[in-house]
């Protein structure tokens, strides 16, 4: 775990985004790499962004004891089949907040019991939550053709009024827009 200090200089070198005080963010920094070999629902093996250049990406940040992320992950399934024929991945990447959240096993078993079907990289380490500077779960990153993370939004999607299933949905269709 890299010290307060040296973890504030290197967040200041890959200038990532503290979170706002807004769920949402519009942003324009590279996607940081994912980092893991442990993939759920990757037959292919690990994926990575690189080999993602020229296509649409989400990236969102749960832990299946958080109530918050349980209640976006039916969003995160619906973009997975509404998008699939455009090529837009989601990729959940699973940081844990307590020790039984971290075993492998556990995750696997919730994952089906929430019936996702699209590929989740393991983090018991916390090295993407990390890399990303997460603070909250959960986290929905949308990154664009250049491989940049153009919006985030933290928090429960469609909590009270703030309608971020549609925000969102339209954000991809915008970046879907967009050529490279």
């Amino acid at each position: 775990m890299l010290s307060f200090v040296t973890r504030r200089s290197f967040l200041a070198q890959t200038a990532i985004p503290l979170m706002a005080a807004s769920p949402f963010a519009k942003l324009n920094y590279k996607a940081p790499e994912l980092e893991g070999k442990d993939w759920l629902n990757a037959p292919g093996g690990p994926l990575h962004l690189r080999d993602r250049a020229g296509l649409v990406t989400v990236v969102h940040f749960w832990t299946y004891m958080c109530i918050n992320c349980k209640r976006n992950l039916p969003i995160y399934g619906r973009w997975h089949t509404r998008f699939a024929a455009q090529q837009v991945e989601v990729i959940g990447i699973h940081s844990p907040e307590f020790p039984a959240e971290a075993i492998a096993k556990n995750v696997e078993k919730r994952a089906k019991e929430f019936g996702i079907v699209y590929p989740v990289l393991l983090d018991p380490a916390l090295k993407n939550w990390n890399r990303w500077n997460q603070q909250v779960w959960p986290c929905v990153y949308l990154i664009g053709r250049n491989g940049k993370v153009r919006y985030r939004w933290d928090g429960e999607m469609n909590y009270g009024q703030l309608d971020g299933e549609r925000k969102m949905t339209a954000l991809i269709e915008e970046l879907l827009a967009e050529k490279v």
